[in-house]
This record gives C-alpha cells, structure tokens and sequence, in this order.
C-alpha cells in the first residue's frame, strides 16, 4: 500500500503554508507523514511545483505533482500517478489515528471515503480508479481538520489539554 498527503492547495481560508502550520509543536504534515509512515515506507506527498511545501520539503519527501486543478481532481491524478491501494490523507488533519482510517480497510468498494460526523474530511482508501464503485464510511470520532484560524488554534488548545 501507498500512502499520498495531499499538500498543495491554495489555502484561500488559512494560508498556503498551511501544511507547514504547527499543532503541538509539529507541522501538520510531519504528523500526516509520521501517521502515514506507521502505515506504509511508501509515503508521497502530493503537490504543485512551486507550492511552499515542494519549495521547503521536495527534497526530503518524494513528491507527486499535480495540476492544481482542486482537491478531488488532483488526488484522482496523485493514485493513478502512484499506483493502487493507495491511501489519501489531506495534510490539514494532524490527529489520524488508525482507528480513524480502519474502517476505510472494511469497506469493499474500490474507492471508499471517510465521514466524519456527516463531513468529508479528505481521506480515502482508492484500491482502483473505478469512479462508480464508490462507498462512504462514517467514523463516531470527530477527525479534526484544520481550515480556518479558529480550527488551528482549538487544535493547539487541544494539544495543550493532552486531549489528543
């Protein structure tokens, strides 16, 4: 299995440097890279050329580009580019745990999502490209993702009350 972060959007509510951003002391995609490394030794990070994260991490983490085109469309192009099963985390979600992600590992459709109390939090299991077999799971935690300022301060308040 592959292990992909997602790390290249504009960050129009945060900032571009949002991956790079510290909860507990850590940037976020250190904490997605050390989750995703408990999974898999065949972590990428996808990005765009250019992006903060390539500028200030492409040479110590093996980078996928894609086109920037949004969310969806660039993890579409980042698991055919790596191959299958390949598991999609968004770097904004600095808590995973596996009890977060196993259900993904239950579900049998070929693409199968994460809900987070109804939300899409942006991780998925992609075990093909078969975009019409496709499954949602909802997991009872609440999976933290990092938006907003507000959302990067209550997950610092959070680290602070070692409630994570």
């Amino acid at each position: 299995m592959k292990a992909i972060i997602m790390a290249g959007g504009k960050g129009t509510r945060l900032s571009p440097e949002k991956p790079l951003l510290e909860v507990c002391g850590t940037p976020m995609i250190l904490r997605v890279y050390s989750f995703a490394r408990s999974l898999t030794d065949e972590v990428y990070v996808a990005t765009i050329k250019g992006h903060v994260v390539d500028e200030k991490l492409g040479r110590l983490l093996k980078v996928v580009y894609t086109d920037g085109r949004g969310y969806e469309e660039d993890v579409v192009q980042a698991v055919r580019t790596v191959g299958f099963p390949a598991l999609v985390l968004p770097s904004d979600t600095p808590f995973l745990s596996w009890d977060d992600v196993k259900p993904l590992f239950e579900c049998k459709s070929s693409i199968c999502t994460l809900l987070s109390r109804g939300r899409f939090v942006g991780v998925s299991l992609w075990r093909s490209d078969n975009l019409r077999d496709y499954s949602s799971v909802e997991v009872e935690k609440e999976v933290i993702n990092v938006n907003t300022p507000d959302d990067l301060a209550k997950a610092n308040i959070l680290c602070k009350e070692r409630i994570l």
